[in-house]
């Protein structure tokens, strides 16, 4: 074996390659026996995944938020880590910047008021005029 070469001896490379190149060159497992195959996602009466309806609110959304509220606070939140806060607005918009936030993030960000501290990414979320989790349906 060539210095630097692998970790493997040339018999088990051999071993592994025979292993392999039933996926490799036929694109899917050439198991004799059915019960071997791995299965899919989904059960032989389970609908696949693009058939199945779309419905308001299944998926994730809290009462008072829609699909886009969660994607948009979501984004806001990997562009603003939880140590950028408390802060100001004009703080969390330099934060936006090094993040490299889309320009118009940012500027709503600055048109917020100055002496306003914001605590958490959903505290912003609300003051950028956007829905939140609807508190009065919890619990």
């Amino acid at each position: 074996m060539e210095p630097g070469n692998s970790k493997h001896a040339d018999w088990r490379d051999d071993e592994l390659a025979r292993t392999d190149r039933e996926y490799v060159q036929g694109g899917h497992s050439s198991r004799a026996e059915d019960w071997r195959e791995p299965e899919g996602s989904a059960g032989p009466d389970q609908p696949e995944p693009e058939a199945m309806p779309e419905a308001e609110g299944v998926g994730g959304t809290p009462p008072g938020m829609d699909a886009a509220d969660v994607a948009g606070r979501s984004d806001l939140a990997r562009l603003l880590s939880p140590g950028e806060f408390p802060a100001d607005a004009g703080r969390l918009a330099d934060a936006a910047v090094r993040h490299r936030a889309p320009d118009e993030l940012v500027a709503r960000l600055r048109a917020l008021p100055g002496d306003r501290t914001f605590h958490t990414v959903t505290e912003l979320w609300s003051a950028l005029g956007h829905g939140t989790e609807d508190d009065s349906r919890r619990f």
